[in-house]
């Protein structure tokens, strides 16, 4: 395929950066002249600790050709696949580039359909799961629209990047079974000698190295068992009596999760929901989009980039984690990675400063 675009934005969480994201770069590098990474903050997308701080996950980007990584903050780095899409194209737009690119695992066109289904299906979606009343969203999307999402974590956000995305021009990569995949990796027990020599060299330098949620977990526990505010983004009543209940029966962050899911609640939104109440998200997050983002690293080529749209951008691109203070969400961020520090050590947070490589700043 010819290039037809020039920037392309990618959003993405290197948890840890592997060699399928490495395979991804060089194909879209490949295509684009400048790829922009939006990098899920500390947090994950399905509710956990990052394996390592963004500054440095973001380095392992940077190595592997990366031209441009900013951050995509909290509370839309852990938040559900409608909100994690929303909160991502919003700020891909915002910057300027000119397509989304994703990877997944089935046909593009396949998950063009499934978007567009899934915009009319979604009265009947919501219908089924109040009906039913123990449905999880993802287990009720599969029965209204007949097709298989189990197992499928890129085609489930693949579909909602389309749908968030409407009109903006998209670049779909079939994704290559053949690398084994971020939770196959953390889970090995030596995930460092998975990962691309330049990948591994960056993350060994950090001592927390692999990051799990069990420690901080203990936190989010004491929180629950604190009488939090009820009111946060994902957190039913129901789903707050389950968790608050359920907190005083545990000290293990793991086995609370498992106890607390069932066929409505999954553990992915048991673990984001816990972060929610600890840290108090906005309920009204899907009415929200992020104020800024953090630049985390650049090359030449993408501060060329940069400087090319500083008139055009929509959005304020902060160059330290402290300048992010003036923003609730900031704020929140703050306290996340405050938090974080005590348990996995590392750099207070406001001493943090992007990685640039390549010639002059």
């Amino acid at each position: 395929m010819a290039q037809t675009k020039r920037v392309c934005g990618l959003i993405c969480e290197y948890n840890p950066f592997h060699f399928g994201h490495e395979y991804q770069l060089k194909k879209l590098k490949e295509q684009f002249a400048v790829v922009v990474c939006i990098l899920g903050g500390n947090l994950s997308q399905r509710g956990e600790v990052a394996v390592s701080d963004r500054y440095l996950r973001a380095k392992a980007a940077m190595e592997n050709g990366a031209d441009l990584v900013v951050e995509f903050p909290a509370p839309w780095c852990c938040a559900s696949a409608r909100e994690f899409a929303g909160g991502g194209v919003f700020l891909a737009k915002a910057l300027g580039v000119d397509c989304l690119a994703f990877s997944a695992e089935s046909d593009p066109a396949l998950l063009h359909a499934a978007a567009k289904e899934r915009v009319f299906a979604e009265t009947a979606i919501r219908e089924l799961m109040k009906t039913e009343g123990n449905l999880s969203y993802p287990a009720a999307a599969e029965r209204v629209l007949g097709k298989t999402l189990a197992g499928k974590p890129n085609d489930i956000l693949g579909i909602e990047y389309i749908s968030a995305a409407e009109d903006f021009p998209v670049y779909i990569l079939q994704r290559e079974p053949s690398f084994p995949s971020s939770t196959a990796i953390r889970g090995s027990g030596k995930p460092l000698e998975q990962l691309p020599p330049s990948s591994a060299s960056v993350f060994a330098k950090d001592p927390s190295f692999p990051r799990t949620t069990c420690e901080a977990g203990k936190y989010l526990l004491s929180v629950l068992r604190n009488n939090p505010p009820k009111a946060a983004y994902g957190v039913t009543e129901e789903l707050f009596a389950r968790m608050t209940e359920t907190a005083w029966k545990h000290t293990d962050f793991t086995s609370f999760v498992s106890a607390c899911v069932n066929k409505m609640y999954t553990a992915a939104r048991v673990r984001r929901a816990a972060w929610a109440l600890a840290f108090g998200f906005p309920a009204d997050l899907a009415e929200r989009t992020p104020p800024y983002t953090l630049l985390l690293g650049a090359s030449a080529a993408g501060r060329e980039f940069l400087r090319a749209t500083a008139k055009t951008r929509t959005l304020p691109l902060l160059s330290r984690p402290g300048e992010a203070l003036q923003y609730e969400e900031g704020r929140l961020n703050a306290k996340i990675n405050g938090v974080l520090q005590i348990f996995y050590g590392g750099k207070n947070d406001v001493e943090n400063t992007p990685c640039l490589l390549g010639g002059n700043p």
